[in-house]
């Protein structure tokens, strides 16, 4: 859908880039402007029960009509949209078969399930780590296999991260979608880093304990979807893992009390690093 034939849900969501779009912010509709947030993948938006890094929407569907109505990325209404499908025949006909139910004309209702439905299909689980649990055929390297034993252990990433997504909804029920306090900061790679201002849940609900607080994402892909984190201030993965081997904020010396990620260092050697980084490329797609 576009505002003036100027922006489309492709501008910011590439599959080549795993639906991203290789940008720290994305662009806004003002030429120079950037929106507030790195753009998330879509891969594997419908295994989770919220959407945007502050967890706002709780559908795709509420989804979609707060970006096409937000005046930085689309600054247009379902309303117009479906207004403008109408004028198209063909359209008309894709919809009908689509939705059998439908009257004479495309409803805003139908513009928001149509592309919640199709977000909700970007779910492959074809990545050489799912042929690997899946057959009994070797698909992963040894370096690979430390890397998740180290990601499942040491590293504790997957107290956070929950297979099978490898995102924030967990296990066994997979009812309730995780956020956490990190500490992001602005630029990791500053003498002095300090906290990002992102406010993050606190924004919508304001609850102390929410200050800070996002959305855990998935890994799935995350070797194509650079840079990284809801201000996309770590440009590899290599600078995330740094994050985490250090405790976050708090484990760089920065105030935050209501940190979740525990603030002790994890001693990762760099070949540790490296066997995890190596199996997060195993969770790459191939679509």
């Amino acid at each position: 859908m576009v505002s003036g034939n100027s922006s489309t849900c492709g501008a910011c969501h590439k599959p080549e880039l795993a639906f991203t779009d290789g940008l720290p912010k994305s662009a806004a509709i003002e030429k120079g402007k950037f929106v507030q947030r790195n753009a998330p993948t879509l891969y594997y938006a419908g295994l989770q029960h919220a959407q945007f890094y502050d967890m706002r929407a709780s559908t795709l569907e509420s989804q979609t009509v707060d970006v096409i109505r937000n005046k930085d990325e689309m600054h247009a209404s379902v309303e117009d949209a479906a207004h403008r499908l109408n004028a198209e025949a063909d359209f008309i006909l894709a919809f009908k078969q689509a939705f059998p139910g439908m009257e004479a004309e495309i409803q805003p209702k139908h513009v928001m399930m149509a592309l919640a439905s199709y977000v909700r299909s970007l779910t492959p689980f074809n990545s050489r780590f799912d042929r690997h649990m899946r057959d009994k055929e070797q698909h992963l390297t040894a370096q690979e296999t430390k890397g998740f034993n180290l990601f499942m252990g040491k590293a504790k990433c997957g107290t956070c991260h929950f297979m099978p997504v490898f995102n924030g909804t967990a296990a066994p029920a997979f009812n309730n979608t995780e956020a956490e306090v990190l500490g992001i900061v602005e630029n990791p790679r500053a003498a002095h880093p300090m906290l990002d201002p992102d406010l993050g849940r606190f924004t919508h609900n304001k609850m102390e304990e929410l200050r800070f607080a996002f959305k855990t994402p998935t890994l799935r892909n995350v070797a194509k979807t650079a840079p990284y984190m809801h201000n996309g201030s770590y440009q590899t993965l290599e600078e995330v893992m740094d994050f985490y081997n250090k405790g976050g904020a708090q484990g760089m010396g920065l105030q935050l009390e209501n940190q979740t990620l525990p603030p002790d260092p994890l001693n990762l050697t760099e070949e540790e690093t490296k066997s995890i980084i190596s199996f997060l490329h195993t969770l790459t797609d191939e679509v």
